[in-house]
């Protein structure tokens, strides 16, 4: 064989395995997130079924204690609300965005209170008939912190920090 001939071969031989590095890489990843996907169909569909919402902004997924799927949203009234959905039961509660702090306010008092590096999560439950935002983060150190805030009034109600 003549060199330029195997030169030639090693780069299809280098370009096939990359390809297949690729295409191994994007297989596992689409796997990865399915399961986010299918709930995240499942809440809109069940919130679009039980409180009327038409068009979703937001979706979050809380698991700090129980798991629960909330979808952000407007109704056909152009009402926002929230729809809250127990993963285990199913049960839906709806509340008006209205009613209580945004996300952004919360982001914000998480910054003030705590000045994280990074917020990792943030999602919206129930807790003993109370709405409360969940929020994690990670500290400059590297260290995790949790903080739960009432979503009626904004008062923070629990804090965890440098785990």
């Amino acid at each position: 064989m003549r060199p330029a001939s195997r030169r030639r071969l090693f780069r299809m031989i280098r370009l096939i395995a990359g390809l297949a590095l690729l295409a191994a890489v994007v297989f596992v990843w689409t796997k990865s997130v399915s399961p986010l996907r299918s709930v995240r169909t499942q809440a809109t569909a069940i919130a679009k079924a039980k409180a009327g919402v038409t068009t979703v902004s937001q979706f979050y997924w809380d698991t700090q204690r129980e798991s629960y799927l909330t979808v952000a949203g407007t109704t056909a009234s152009k009402k926002r609300v929230y729809v809250v959905i127990r993963q285990k039961t199913g049960k839906v509660h709806v509340v008006g965005q209205s009613a209580g702090i945004t996300r952004q306010q919360v982001i914000a008092q998480t910054t003030a209170s705590f000045a994280p590096k990074r917020i990792t999560s943030i999602g919206l439950s129930r807790r003993a008939k109370k709405f409360v935002w969940d929020v994690g983060y990670r500290t400059k150190s590297g260290k995790l912190g949790y903080v739960t805030y009432d979503f009626a009034s904004g008062d923070q109600l629990a804090a965890i920090s440098n785990l």
